[in-house]
């Protein structure tokens, strides 16, 4: 898994778009922590989802899907050294961008959002590996968050980006354990559909 985990890293941290994608995040993320914390953990959420979905569909948009298994044919293990990428970036743009959470004081919600940062990785990679297209993801998570959680529901648990946001708050460790089952729930589909020819 190394081998490829490095690959993984050195390919993401080498793309342009990619660091435009991670430099927006960690700019956003501190600009709004200015006028609220909460705003930062959904822009680090935001930045960090983004980040794993658009690095994961890459691989499927640019055909080197196919390279990637070639290189290592146990898909599962190429796909738990995405996950593991996403992770460690993830968390270093969370952190990054939350320097103005932790001057302001706020450790427990940096400390909660840098808690549930692993899981939304794993969670953008899993449902980037089921869709494996950036538009149509992104396009059904924001109607999905908007409209659902949002105006529907009025942001109630144990919705699945509620949960996030709730777990993100530092206070709320039952938010963190619906938002782990969410993500167990999309990885095990991930794992079943990764199979599945790189055509369709």
């Amino acid at each position: 898994m190394i081998p490829v985990l490095r690959s993984e890293l050195h390919r993401t941290l080498t793309v342009p778009s990619s660091w435009i994608s991670i430099g927006a995040a960690v700019v956003l993320g501190m600009s709004f922590a200015l006028f609220s914390v909460d705003f930062w953990s959904l822009f680090a959420a935001l930045g960090v989802f983004g980040i794993a979905v658009v690095t994961t569909t890459q691989h499927y948009q640019h055909h080197t899907a196919m390279l990637l298994f070639l290189g290592q044919p146990k898909r599962w293990v190429a796909f738990l050294a995405q996950c593991v990428a996403a992770i460690l970036i993830g968390l270093v743009v969370a952190a990054v961008s939350g320097i103005t959470t932790i001057l302001s004081g706020d450790f427990v919600q940096f400390a909660g959002t840098m808690a549930a940062v692993p899981l939304l990785a794993i969670f953008g990679v899993a449902s980037a590996t089921v869709v494996r297209r950036p538009v149509p993801l992104f396009i059904g998570y924001g109607t999905w968050f908007v409209f659902l959680e949002g105006l529907w529901f009025r942001f109630e648990e144990p919705l699945p980006f509620t949960t996030f946001m709730s777990a993100a708050g530092g206070k709320n460790p039952v938010g963190l354990l619906f938002f782990a089952g969410y993500t167990a729930a999309a990885l095990a589909v991930a794992l079943w559909t990764i199979r599945r020819d790189l055509t369709d």
